[in-house]
């Protein structure tokens, strides 16, 4: 079995973990850390968060006055 002794191991494995692609020895290894380790899996699920995070912002649409105002700040940070 990996051995996956700190949090910093398991976060590597993070994307991997949430997409459900870690081959069984690892993700078992992470779900005992996880066991343990009340910061994990606060991480873990802030993580899993995201998309829907991502998914709701993007549903904003702004006004003229927005678009406009979000084309100059950008503009200015291009120069």
């Amino acid at each position: 079995m990996i051995s996956i002794p700190t949090c910093r191991d398991g976060a590597e494995h993070l994307m991997s973990y949430g997409d459900g692609v870690l081959d069984e020895t690892t993700r078992r290894a992470i779900d005992a850390h996880l066991a343990g380790c009340a910061r994990c899996v606060a991480f873990v699920r802030s993580y899993a968060s995201v998309p829907a995070i991502v998914r709701d912002a993007t549903l904003v649409t702004l006004t003229s006055e927005g678009r406009d105002a979000l084309r100059r700040a950008l503009s200015s940070r291009r120069h």
